[in-house]
């Protein structure tokens, strides 16, 4: 596993890219990849600069100016010259994700330098990766070549629309980054909407906490209107909840283009959806009991709050499935988990038949838990019968052996 990291200072270093400098965000990129060495190459006479770009990484023990990557290999540094280390070269830009891709291709890899070069015109910067003494020596001309897409990495290259685009090739890589587990509509709808807003947010002092608690109070007012007996008010809050739907991946994008992702911050977006969630569904049994008298609907209030109950046991199940399909799968139930369902609260709303979708929620909820429920435990049934049968034939090697040593024994 790489650890260490050298970054060869760049010139725009200072320039800020969505709050953070250029350099400050190379470092956030390596620490958070798992990086435990950062030696950022500078001049006597830009040291001041370079330090200033660092941010709160200036006093960062974990982080080291020196005047050129040779002194590594000697003197109190001391690093073995075959060391596996990530080398950035020019004034680079780039999501977290793209770096953990390369390193992740490079692990457990031995031989030449890898290079990726970065995706503007000039192909001005570039990402290379391999033994320490052939990335200081730098010869990219027998390096292998790669590239991870075809508008990222990015390089500003002295131009005035640089950081302009850097940014923006930022904010649309974001759909990438979600695609394997977002739901047809969210991946191709919502965050073509979302990654627009989140690029303007992040050019602004809102942080995505503040995000988080507007979309909850957007949410918690469609669930008002949802318990009004009116059919307008229902379907304005039948809009109103598609469209903090729409926007909720907002506060997790903006918190990754500003490199502000906090533990705390996930926890409220989680807790936040789920009291939104409740006050929708059951502002939705209100509003059909208020609209048609019955008073099945009121009865239908603690079922359908049984079956969420049931279904949440169903996803965390599901979520801790372990093994090589493992990514595979939690992306599947990320998918059949999301909230494409308000598209289709929509429909019934502007049909006046949301009675409908009261009694099949009510009910499909447990079907749901329970088909689920059944996958995981298939999926789990089979990862236990691969993970013995990859062992039987080591047990066999072993009882053809002590055979063989016994039958060898009676010989002599």
């Amino acid at each position: 596993m790489i650890q260490t990291a050298l970054i060869s200072a760049p010139g725009r270093s200072g320039d800020r890219i969505f709050r953070r400098s250029l350099l400050e965000r190379l470092v956030v990129s390596c620490e958070r990849v798992g990086v435990k060495r950062i030696y950022v190459q500078a001049a006597a006479g830009d040291r001041e600069r370079v330090t200033k770009s660092l941010g709160h990484f200036a006093f960062d023990r974990r982080v080291s100016i020196v005047d050129s990557f040779e002194q590594l290999m000697r003197g109190p540094f001391g690093l073995d010259p075959s060391e596996p280390c990530v080398r950035l070269s020019g004034n680079l830009v780039l999501p977290t994700s793209h770096l953990n891709r390369i390193l992740e291709k490079s692990r457990g890899r031995s031989g030449p330098v890898v290079n990726t070069v970065s995706a503007d015109h000039e192909r001005g910067g570039s990402i290379s990766t391999g033994p320490l003494a052939e990335l200081i020596r730098a010869d990219r001309a027998r390096a292998t070549v790669m590239h991870t897409s075809n508008y990222l990495p990015f390089a500003l290259n002295g131009r005035v629309e640089d950081r302009d685009e850097a940014e923006l090739r930022l904010a649309r890589a974001l759909k990438e980054e979600t695609a394997a587990k977002d739901a047809p509509l969210a991946r191709y709808v919502d965050r073509n909407l979302s990654w627009r807003i989140s690029r303007r947010l992040a050019q602004t002092a809102i942080t995505p906490n503040q995000v988080t608690l507007t979309n909850t109070v957007i949410g918690l007012t469609s669930a008002w209107l949802f318990a009004q007996p009116s059919y307008w008010l229902r379907l304005i809050g039948s809009l109103l909840f598609l469209f903090s739907i729409m926007i909720d991946g907002v506060d997790g994008e903006l918190a990754r283009l500003t490199m502000t992702e906090t533990k705390f911050g996930g926890m409220l977006d989680l807790i936040t959806d789920n009291i939104v969630h409740i006050a929708l569904f059951v502002a939705i049994y209100v509003g059909c009991y208020r609209a048609s008298g019955s008073h099945n609907y009121v009865y239908l209030i603690p079922i359908v709050l049984g079956g969420f109950g049931m279904c949440a046991i169903a996803t965390y199940l599901a979520m801790q499935f372990t093994g090589e399909e493992a990514e595979e799968w939690l992306g599947q139930v990320d998918r059949v988990t999301g909230r494409d369902f308000a598209y289709l609260l929509v429909v019934f709303a502007l049909f006046n038949r949301l009675d409908y979708f009261a009694w099949g929620t009510a009910f499909g909820t447990y079907v749901f838990a329970i088909v689920l429920a059944y996958m995981t435990y298939r999926k789990w049934s089979r990862a236990k019968a691969s993970s013995i049968a990859s062992e039987s034939p080591s047990e066999t090697e072993s009882i053809s052996e002590t055979e063989s040593t016994s039958k060898t024994a009676r010989a002599i």
